[in-house]
């Protein structure tokens, strides 16, 4: 189990890298996770979005943001 949930952190940490790497360095500048509810993905922002999913697993509706880094 324990190596099943590290070859899933791995795979996300290593999809996500880009993404990670930025919000670290902004994190350190003094930005903070802000709640901004459901909002359209910024074209000039990186970001790891949400899609919903319908019942047969297709995709529904845009992708969408809930959380956004904020100074």
């Amino acid at each position: 189990m324990t190596e099943v949930i590290l070859l899933i952190s791995a795979l996300f940490v290593a999809d996500n890298h880009e993404f990670l790497k930025e919000a670290r360095e902004q994190i350190d500048q003094g930005a903070k996770w802000h709640y901004v509810g459901r909002q359209s993905l910024d074209p000039n922002a990186k970001a790891i979005p949400m899609q919903c999913v319908d019942q047969s697993g297709k995709p529904c509706g845009e992708k969408f943001i809930l959380w956004k880094l904020k100074k």
